[in-house]
């Protein structure tokens, strides 16, 4: 069972990440169901039942995930119209705290299966910044990519070459695309010249999201925090693309997949292993042998068959995401870029 307290101390830390990333309101509503459960109130009986680790199981963030499940379900009830408004002056705590509650009152055994899995996120502003990583793949080796996604969700990121940027005064792919991506640029350019062919996608997740079902995509869409619309949009026209891909995301663990990503005739193409903010969650022997296999991979590389590492992750868990690649034959890791999590801001290095 949970212990209320550290239920509660991981809502408000959660509250504090939020308020850092640009959703004051999804701070404001985990303090306030903080405060319901030091007041012994109905939350706290919801989560007495949980079992792991409030933070590293992201408790915080399943609860925040069902209560905007709700509101995007029924929009026209109470606690639609206010997550319609977030971001504007809303109810006062009180008040907020209220609807909250009465809304797990009234839906329990919603909140309960929400709680029993994990948040589902896909945030499709990454690309961003693992497009700079792709086109300097591209454009250090000139050949055709195939890429492998680990932890990859829905495959959203995986038709990246697919959406439109802004990067500064500089735009890169289909003005066209569902999906425009303009994160507040600093530094230098990728390489926007280079000629970027995905020639092959392919993503694994301990828990793959079928966005071809209505259902997953708006257990996805419940995930984006209501008062980032902008989030919201992106996701939706991310859905479109993948969907038009047919973009396959399968249900295997990372190593295996990486393992098979090597398998069989070295093609004539740059075989990409890339990952977005998950790699400080998976167990440490697990990082370990995906590493080995790509180091090992690395070792047979060729100029006509290369092998890279891309990946967006912090070095050290409190240090903000860098993109950072490995390219084989050689071996030397470039640090490309230092990035918002959700791709919001990139400097480019």
């Amino acid at each position: 069972m949970t212990d209320p307290i550290g239920a509660a101390d991981a809502l408000k830390l959660q509250a504090d990440f939020c308020d850092h990333l640009g959703s004051p309101f999804t701070g404001r509503v985990l303090r306030v169901l903080a405060r319901d459960i030091a007041m012994g109130g109905i939350v706290e009986d919801l989560i007495s039942g949980f079992e792991d680790e409030p933070v590293a199981a992201a408790l915080a963030l399943r609860v925040a995930g069902a209560l905007h499940r709700r509101a995007l379900d029924d929009p026209s009830g109470p606690l639609g119209e206010i997550y319609a408004a977030a971001g504007g002056a809303g109810p006062n705590d009180d008040a907020l705290r209220a609807v909250l509650v009465e809304d797990i009152a009234q839906n329990r055994p919603h909140y309960d299966a929400y709680l029993e899995g994990p948040p589902q996120t896909n945030e499709v502003g990454r690309s961003g910044v693992m497009i700079g990583g792709y086109l300097s793949i591209a454009e250090q080796t000139g050949l055709p990519l195939h890429v492998f996604e680990i932890g990859a969700s829905a495959g959203l990121n995986l038709g990246c070459d697919r959406f439109f940027y802004r990067f500064g005064e500089e735009v890169w792919g289909d003005a066209a695309s569902s999906v425009s991506l303009a994160p507040d640029w600093q530094g230098g350019l990728p390489p926007l010249h280079a000629d970027l062919q995905i020639a092959e996608r392919q993503g694994c997740d301990i828990a793959p999201v079928d966005v071809g079902q209505h259902e997953n995509q708006r257990r996805l869409e419940s995930y984006i925090w209501p008062d980032q619309p902008e989030r919201l949009a992106r996701l939706r026209g991310a859905v479109s693309i993948a969907k038009e891909l047919e973009t396959r995301v399968i249900q295997e663990s990372a190593d295996v997949f990486v393992e098979k990503a090597f398998q069989g005739p070295a093609p004539r193409a740059v075989r990409v292993i890339a990952h977005t903010i998950m790699w400080q969650y998976m167990p440490k022997d697990m990082r370990a042998r995906i590493e080995s296999t790509i180091r090992q991979a690395g070792e047979t590389a060729s100029g006509e068959s290369p092998v890279a590492w891309l990946r967006l992750e912090p070095v050290d868990v409190k240090d903000p995401p860098s993109l950072r690649l490995t390219l084989w034959p050689g071996g030397e890791t470039q640090e490309l870029a230092v990035a918002h999590p959700h791709g919001a801001s990139v400097k480019w290095l």
